[in-house]
């Protein structure tokens, strides 16, 4: 993978934990849109790594004093 593609994964991932927030804070995110001029590799992921953070974003932290036992 080059360097400017590295780049650019990490910007959609940038965005995917950024649109999952929002949903989590209650804005309407319309995937569809946001993936729409994207090729089938890169929507595909989009839409997994968006999925991911939408489950970790929704689930109740865990206090620091429980993860230590």
């Amino acid at each position: 993978m080059n360097h400017n593609e590295l780049y650019s994964m990490n910007n959609f991932d940038f965005l995917a934990l950024s649109f999952a927030r929002m949903h989590a804070q209650g804005h309407v995110v319309d995937l569809e849109a946001i993936v729409g001029n994207m090729d089938e590799d890169h929507r595909e992921w989009f839409c997994q790594r968006y999925a991911l953070y939408c489950r970790q974003v929704s689930q109740p932290e865990t206090p620091a004093t429980e993860l230590e036992h």
